[in-house]
C-alpha cells in the first residue's frame, strides 16, 4: 500500500503530480490543469494537495482539498471543495483511491462543515457519503453581436480589479448564498488566466461583467456575472454569448440540472451550518454514517431522512417548500 503525504512536504512531486491529473483527466494542450484550478493547485495550497507515492516514491494518486469560508447571517463556516482526483491507470482497482479519499476525509473532517466535489461518476461517490444536489438553471439563446469588451482578469488595471471585486460583492454574491473571497482569492483568479472575462463600461466604470470559459474545464459556459443594474436583463442580455448557469430562475427556463455533490463534514459545524441556512428551521441532532440518515427537528418534531434526501431538500433541487431558503450557488470559478 503506497504512502501519503501531503504536497508542501514533497514538492518535488509537483510535476508529476500535474502529469498524473491531466493524463487522468485527458487534458489536451495547450489547456493546462495547473492554470484551470489555480485555487486548488498552487503552492500556497500544497498542504492541502494529497498525494499516495508507490515505494519508488512514484506518484499514483492525488487529491486536492481547498477550504473557503462561506457567510450565512453574519456566521462563517468553513467548506472543503475536493478536486484533481486521479489515480495512476496501472494501480487502479487496488484500493488506492478508497485509502485516500477515506485519509483525506478524515483529515478535514473536524474543520469543516461540508465537502463539494465535482464529478460524473455518482454511483462511485454514493458509495462514500457524497449526493448530488444544488439547484442549477441554464439558458441560451442566439448569439448576436453586443458591446462587450473581452480580456482576462489579470490583465486589468488595480482600479479596474477593484470595480469587479465590488459588482461580485454587490451583485453576484446578493443575488446568492455564495463563497466569501479573500485577497488570495482573488490573486488566484487572476492565475486563472484560461477564463476569459467580458466588460460593459459606463462613463468609463465597468457597470457589467461576466466570466465564460476555463480552458477545457467549462467551454462555453458563462458562470459568474455581475451588474450595478438589473440582474435578469444582464442575464438575458448575456446568455447571447453562450449557456447561463444560475442558482434560480432568474430568468424562465426549464433546464434545471444538479450543481455539486455534497457530503456532511463535521456534527457540529453541520449543524450550525444547517441551522443557518433554514432560519433556524432545522436543528440536525445527529447523522448516522452507515445507515447515511438524518435526525433533526422541525415544528417540535423530531424527524428522519437518509441524507440524500435531507440535503437535496435543503440545497436543491426541490427544496422543502416550507423553507422558502435563498439558493446556495457557486461560480465556476470556485468549481475545483
Amino acid at each position: 500500500m503506497g504512502k501519503i503525504y501531503p504536497l508542501s512536504e514533497k514538492p518535488s512531486c509537483f510535476e508529476a503530480t500535474i502529469e498524473l491529473i491531466e493524463k487522468s483527466f485527458e487534458y489536451q494542450k495547450p489547456n493546462s490543469f495547473q492554470i484551470d484550478f489555480a485555487p486548488l493547485i498552487d503552492e500556497s495550497n500544497f498542504k492541502n494537495c494529497f498525494i499516495m507515492l508507490d515505494e519508488n516514491e512514484k506518484v499514483i494518486a492525488h487529491i486536492g482539498a481547498k477550504d473557503r469560508l462561506l457567510t450565512i447571517d453574519s456566521n462563517n463556516f468553513t467548506v472543503t471543495m475536493l478536486g484533481g482526483i486521479a489515480v495512476d491507470e496501472k494501480y487502479r482497482g487496488q484500493g488506492h483511491f478508497q485509502t485516500l479519499l477515506q485519509d483525506v476525509l478524515a483529515e478535514k473532517r473536524s474543520d469543516t462543515s461540508l465537502f463539494l466535489l465535482w464529478s460524473d461518476n455518482e454511483k462511485l461517490y454514493n458509495k462514500f457519503g457524497f449526493h448530488l444536489c444544488g439547484t442549477q438553471f441554464e439558458i441560451e439563446n442566439e448569439k448576436q453581436v453586443i458591446s462587450f469588451e473581452k480580456t482576462k482578469y489579470h490583465s486589468l488595471s488595480d482600479k479596474e480589479q477593484k470595480q469587479i471585486q465590488h459588482l461580485y460583492q454587490s451583485s453576484f454574491a446578493k443575488t446568492y448564498i455564495t463563497l466569501d473571497r479573500s485577497e488570495l482569492d482573488w490573486n488566484l483568479i487572476a492565475k486563472t488566466t484560461s477564463a476569459d472575462l467580458y466588460l460593459n463600461k459606463t462613463n468609463g466604470n465597468i457597470s457589467d461583467y461576466f466570466f465564460m470559459n476555463k480552458g477545457q474545464d467549462l467551454p462555453g459556459i458563462i458562470y459568474e456575472y455581475g451588474t450595478i443594474n438589473d440582474m435578469p436583463t444582464l442575464v438575458t442580455t448575456i446568455s447571447r454569448f453562450g449557456k447561463v448557469w444560475m442558482g434560480s430562475p432568474i430568468v424562465e427556463t426549464e433546464s434545471l440540472q444538479y450543481q455539486f455533490f455534497m457530503s456532511p463534514g463535521d456534527l457540529r459545524q453541520f449543524t450550525e451550518c444547517i441551522r443557518s441556512f433554514t432560519k433556524d428551521k432545522f436543528i440536525v441532532r445527529n447523522i448516522n454514517l452507515m445507515k447515511q440518515e438524518v435526525f433533526f427537528d422541525y415544528n417540535d418534531e423530531t424527524l428522519v431522512l437518509s441524507v440524500e434526501e435531507f440535503l437535496r431538500g435543503v440545497f436543491g433541487p426541490g427544496s422543502f417548500e416550507e423553507l422558502e431558503l435563498s439558493p446556495l450557488f457557486l461560480s465556476g470559478l470556485e468549481s475545483i
